[in-house]
């Protein structure tokens, strides 16, 4: 059981959300009345693997659980399948899969890109890393959600205005329902991101304190993408909610929703391609030569 446990990787998993896609993809060719059980096997048995290697990882690793770089878009993707399969089993019509499944394999890619050493840690970085951790989180799951429901608005927006009938086998939420749930996730996302980039602040104000890291700079790339997301966000969230009684307040969310998911991508890219002093270990000074002079 051991052996089969740890021989579990990010492959498994993965080609078992590229079977789901793959199976989603296909309600727009043809109609199958076992597609339906297929996608949630595959969906389940991604979701499964998934979680057993996240144990295993949390388990094995000597530091901290699930605190490296890698792991953090890893729990992100697994966040985004459970709430994929979740939403396929309550709502088979509709192609949730077609705009989630994606992110959850662009998220496991990042982390394939990722550094899986854990940032060093004392007991003080363990609470705020967590919070500042958890809020980060919450900000991307929202991000991606409401974009999600903000295509889905338009599609369907586009479709209804056109006065096209719904594909069989393809339906789509009320637009009352995407509105409701992108200008809710567009104003999580703004406060959650807000939270996170300040317990951000103060966890480099702890690691400076207790030496665990080098001085992470304002000019920092992790600290300019993280501030730059947070002043989209709030600045999305606050054009949107001003513009709550405007006829077009609907649409104008849905594109704002939109663009704040290609923010976070470009966020989430620049993180994983530049290069940055976040969570570097502090280097120890080199030895000086005895002199010659000395006994």
């Amino acid at each position: 059981m051991i052996e089969f446990v740890s021989g579990i990787s990010v492959v498994c998993f993965t080609a078992s959300y590229l079977v789901a896609l793959a199976c989603e993809a296909s309600r727009l060719v043809f109609r199958s009345g076992v597609r339906g059980a297929a996608m949630i096997a595959f969906g389940a048995a991604g979701l499964v693997a998934h979680t057993i290697f996240l144990v295993w990882r949390a388990a094995n690793e000597p530091a901290v659980p699930l605190s490296s770089a890698f792991d953090w878009y890893l729990l992100a993707a697994w966040v985004l399948a459970s709430g994929y399969l979740w939403l396929t089993i309550s709502n088979p019509k509709t192609p949730v899969g077609l705009f989630m499944l994606p992110v959850v394999l662009g998220l496991i890619g990042a982390a394939q890109l990722s550094s899986r050493d854990p940032f060093p840690q004392s007991p003080a970085t363990q609470i705020w890393g967590a919070i500042h951790g958890s809020f980060n989180l919450a900000a991307s799951v929202a991000v991606t959600i409401g974009a999600i429901a903000g295509i889905m608005w338009l599609i369907q927006a586009g479709r209804l205005a056109r006065k096209q009938a719904p594909t069989q086998g393809f339906r789509m939420p009320s637009l009352e329902k995407l509105a409701l749930t992108t200008g809710r996730t567009l104003a999580i996302a703004a406060w959650t991101a807000a939270a996170g980039f300040i317990s951000g602040l103060v966890l480099n104000a702890v690691n400076r304190r207790h030496g665990l890291l080098e001085t992470v700079p304002w000019t920092d790339p992790v600290v300019l993408r993280m501030g730059a997301l947070v002043a989209w966000l709030v600045i999305a969230a606050v054009v949107s909610r001003s513009m709550a009684r405007q006829p077009d307040a609907a649409r104008t969310t849905a594109w704002l929703s939109i663009v704040s998911f290609a923010v976070l991508t470009l966020s989430i890219l620049w993180g994983v391609f530049g290069v940055t002093r976040h969570g570097v270990p502090p280097v120890a000074p080199l030895p000086t030569a005895p002199s010659e002079a000395a006994p």
